[in-house]
């Protein structure tokens, strides 16, 4: 950034610290027409709190977030700054890059086109990439599932002559099966998340569709979820709708920064979207809109590894690495086709987090009360410091529908 800039920069956010956190969208639930018990209006306005002391306390630059409880109206709220320099505050249509929040659309694709009989759960890597280094024993059950053993991109050491893009560049399969080190197990043995995994699945997508990556996911998720305002990230390209992104770091007592080194990572994080359009892909995935309920039951259930047992009892750890450490009221994480699993106070939860250069996004869906939650931060990490207290009052919202 230069001298000007950085300026300008201070000059806004100094006046950005000096007001209180306002929202631009519906702030007051008693207005809304939504019939809502006292515990849970509770509770929304203490994710309300937390959130405002987010832009306060200049965790995160910008926000929006909406709650839907069973057939009610969204609520949904917009605070601080969509661009600092330019004092554009946060509005209802504004894109946020939701990076990993991705893979529920990715993972849906691919199983639409499971339901087309297109492609099949079994069908081996090696069928559509044929010198895929152990292609042959890992399958489209092993890429939606983070069980196939292949290493994220940055793990694995892409070749030399790997684009600079990648992995939006043509055929990335080509310099994943060159990685120098291919797999991390065999595969269905254990559950290792992998990036790379869902960049395949997007290629795959693509050649069995006959169309683009985004062209399918029109057709087959936007369309009929009426995600009017959800798209592949192409940063020279930015939307009318765009958000500028922000990362967390004091210079010369300026919290705010431009993130370092924007990459878009196709299939496996490349969207931008709003909190409509993804609450929206919620309800149209449990109304049968898009995949069977049979198809959908496959994505909230836990994936299974070569001895029968659920993913959350085999995560992979690195040699000489640690194991992750359990999380409190948190149990049984583990991974479905796309989404997150795991128990919230001892409640089955559904969910995908994602954090990419200036943004944080979470989509979390409670099945119990039939309540959808979107969490979009346009700054690094920036939903994270209250993210236990939102988990603790969304596990005590009440569904009267």
């Amino acid at each position: 950034m230069n001298p000007r800039n950085l300026t300008v920069l201070l000059i806004a956010i100094t006046a950005f610290s000096c007001r209180v956190p306002r929202s631009t969208g519906t702030t007051d639930t008693s207005n809304t027409g939504i019939s809502l018990t006292e515990n849970t209006r509770k509770s929304i306005d203490i994710i309300d709190s937390l959130i405002r002391g987010l832009i306060s306390d200049k965790k995160t630059a910008g926000f929006a977030y909406g709650i839907k409880i069973g057939e009610s109206a969204i609520i949904s709220k917009q605070y601080g700054l969509a661009d600092i320099e330019k004092r554009l505050e946060v509005q209802q249509a504004n894109q946020f890059r939701i990076a990993s929040v991705t893979k529920p659309i990715t993972a849906t694709t691919a199983l639409k086109l499971v339901e087309t009989g297109k492609l099949s759960l079994s069908d081996p890597l090696s069928k559509f990439f044929p010198n895929y280094p152990n292609g042959q024993n890992i399958t489209i059950y092993h890429l939606l599932s983070h069980t196939s053993g292949i290493p994220n991109w940055w793990d694995g050491e892409l070749p030399k002559d790997a684009p600079t893009n990648f992995p939006m560049c043509d055929n990335p399969h080509l310099y994943l099966q060159k990685m120098k080190k291919s797999s991390l197990f065999d595969p269905g043995q254990f559950y290792s998340y992998s990036n790379s995994g869902y960049v395949l699945l997007g290629e795959i997508i693509s050649l069995v569709s006959g169309l683009t990556y985004e062209e399918t996911l029109k057709k087959y998720i936007f369309q009929p979820s009426g995600m009017i305002n959800t798209e592949m990230e192409f940063i020279d390209h930015p939307s009318k709708n765009w958000i500028k992104g922000y990362a967390l770091k004091k210079v010369n007592e300026i919290p705010f920064i431009e993130p370092e080194g924007y990459h878009m990572p196709f299939s496996a994080g490349g969207l931008r979207s709003d909190v409509k359009d993804l609450i929206n892909f919620v309800s149209a995935l449990k109304s049968e809109k898009i995949i069977s309920k049979e198809l959908f039951h496959k994505m909230i259930e836990y994936a299974k590894l070569n001895n029968g047992k659920p993913v959350y009892e085999g995560i992979y750890v690195a040699p000489n690495g640690n194991p992750p450490k359990p999380q409190e009221n948190i149990d049984k994480r583990g991974y479905g086709f796309g989404f997150n699993l795991m128990e919230l106070y001892n409640t089955p939860v559904y969910y995908h987090s994602g954090g990419i250069a200036g943004f944080n996004s979470y989509l979390i869906h409670i099945p119990k009360t039939n309540t959808t939650i979107v969490l979009l931060a346009n700054t690094e990490d920036g939903i994270i410091p209250v993210l236990k207290g939102i988990l603790k009052e969304a596990a005590q919202l009440e569904n009267q529908n």
